[in-house]
C-alpha cells in the first residue's frame, strides 16, 4: 500500500504544484518544504487531498511529524492512518 500511496502523492504534487517531469532533484525523499516544492498553503491542500482520497483524518500534529517532510514519509503516515481506521 505504501508504494501505491507514494505514487499517488507524487503525482498529486507534480500536477498541483507544477513540478516538471524532468526535475531530477524531485524524489520521494526530497524535503518538500526546505526545497520549496510546497509551502504552508500547499500543506493544507495536500492534507485535504490525502483525507479525501484515502478517507482518513490526519491530526494537526502531522504537520510537525518528521515523516511529513517527504513523499515516502507522508506515505507511511497515510498507511498508518488507514491501518488505524480499519
Amino acid at each position: 500500500m505504501v508504494d501505491q500511496v507514494t505514487s499517488e502523492v507524487e503525482a498529486f504534487i507534480r500536477k498541483r504544484f507544477r513540478v516538471r517531469a524532468d526535475d531530477a532533484y524531485f524524489t520521494p525523499e526530497v524535503n518538500l518544504w526546505e526545497e520549496g516544492y510546497i509551502d504552508s498553503t500547499g500543506a493544507v491542500e495536500l492534507i485535504g487531498f490525502l483525507e479525501q482520497r484515502y478517507q482518513i483524518h490526519l491530526a494537526e500534529e502531522v504537520l510537525f511529524d518528521p515523516d511529513f517532510t517527504h513523499i515516502r514519509g507522508i506515505s507511511r503516515l497515510v498507511d498508518r492512518a488507514i491501518q488505524a481506521a480499519a
